[in-house]
């Protein structure tokens, strides 16, 4: 089914806007070895910054939930897009691992907005055969938002200082604000009534709830750790990390808009909204697993390789995880939904990070991974057993 063009307009503006979320918070991974050398910080240290950020947005994920399901996308995306800007930008005044600490926490504070507007967005504005490919759409600018940053922050980090690509990234957020508020105008959806948070504790929602809490740590894992794996455990220059470390995030893209299309040609084959995002979330768990069955390759080729197959899949994943909200649920709760969900995938990312930071600290990804493939299969397995096809209004 094909987009009109205001479709086609809402989901650039989504695609720039999740892009430039997602290349808010991954400079910090690109910089953090020269940070922490500045700073004497440990690896240690930076998983703790890493779980600030985390414990922020797994409270504001609800939080920006509840916002955005009484607001409406239009206004609420205004709100959390440029508050999450301006902490970016407090980032190139970080002076030491106090500072360090508080921005990811500022940041992680407003940064869930983002997504769980999109969601919105999506369940506003799209018919459920287009949602996962506009989900697609959106989500393939995380995986953009990471091909530009390596190159990008490098170069920035080598010409101008580490503190310029913070102040560049955030500064192009604030550009990014008139346009969606011109582009809105006049097609504001109405407010819908309230969640009833009664309805939270149903099955099919905690369901959801724990694909987040397992699926999202496989994300996270790629979005935080990934320079630091490639150079800690497979002897990358920080320089070939600018060279190469976007061509496993131009395949999570490719996987993000290859698992949209996926299951909306099984929509149109007259296959259930909800039983197509299964389908291709269990298909996605098996593509990770398979990519990182090779975690052991050696060479540059084999590496990327390796990581690219398991983006891949987490992009087929991403794609129809972030559309099952709008398919499944009331309207008036959408956002809710995904907001409380998200919290329990930050919360879940906080014990899988702190896991990795103990055996990064000795090199041992081979535990990381192993532990990494056993979550998704847990999360699309909740799906099946408890979230049936039919969807609630």
């Amino acid at each position: 089914m094909r987009f009109t063009y205001p479709q086609k307009l809402i989901s650039l503006l989504l695609f720039s806007m999740i892009l430039l979320n997602y290349l808010d918070r991954v400079i910090l991974s690109l910089l953090s070895p020269v940070i922490r050398a500045e700073f004497h910080l440990t690896p240690m240290d930076y998983a703790m910054a890493v779980n600030a950020f985390l414990l922020a947005y797994g409270i504001m994920y609800l939080g920006s939930g509840l916002v955005l399901d009484r607001t409406g996308s239009r206004r609420g995306l205004t709100l959390f897009v440029g508050l999450w800007s301006a902490a970016c930008v407090l980032h190139a005044a970080i002076t030491g691992f106090a500072s360090l600490v508080a921005y990811r926490f500022l940041l992680g504070a407003f940064e869930p907005g983002g997504w769980t507007g999109a969601v919105k967005t999506v369940s506003e504005r799209f018919h459920p055969a287009q949602r996962g490919l506009a989900a697609g759409i959106f989500t393939s600018g995380a995986g953009i938002g990471s091909v530009i940053a390596p190159p990008l922050v490098v170069w920035l980090s080598l010409h101008y200082g580490w503190r310029s690509a913070f102040l560049l990234s955030g500064l192009a957020g604030f550009l990014w604000l008139p346009v969606w508020w011109m582009a809105t105008r006049g097609h504001q959806a109405a407010p819908r009534t309230a969640t009833n948070f009664h309805d939270l504790r149903k099955p099919r929602a905690l369901a959801y709830v724990a694909t987040r809490f397992f699926g999202d740590t496989t994300g996270y894992f790629f979005l935080f750790w990934l320079p630091e794996y490639l150079i800690t455990s497979k002897g990358f220059t920080l320089a070939q990390v600018g060279a190469l470390a976007w061509i496993p995030f131009l395949w999570n893209d490719l996987g993000a808009l290859a698992g949209g299309a996926l299951s909306g040609h099984l929509i149109e084959r007259q296959r259930q909204p909800l039983e197509a995002r299964k389908m291709a979330m269990s298909l996605a768990a098996l593509i990770v697993l398979i990519g990182a069955a090779f975690q052991n390759a050696s060479g540059t080729a084999g590496v990327l390789l390796s990581v690219s197959i398991c983006t891949f899949g987490v992009g087929v994943w991403a794609a129809n995880m972030h559309a099952v909200p709008a398919d499944g649920f009331a309207a008036g709760e959408v956002a809710t939904v995904h907001g409380l969900a998200g919290s329990a995938g930050a919360i879940g990312g906080i014990l899988f990070n702190t896991l990795v930071g103990h055996f990064s600290a000795s090199g041992n990804y081979f535990v990381v991974f192993l532990v990494l493939v056993l979550l998704q299969p847990l999360g699309v397995a909740a799906l099946w057993l408890w979230l049936p096809d039919k969807r609630v209004e």
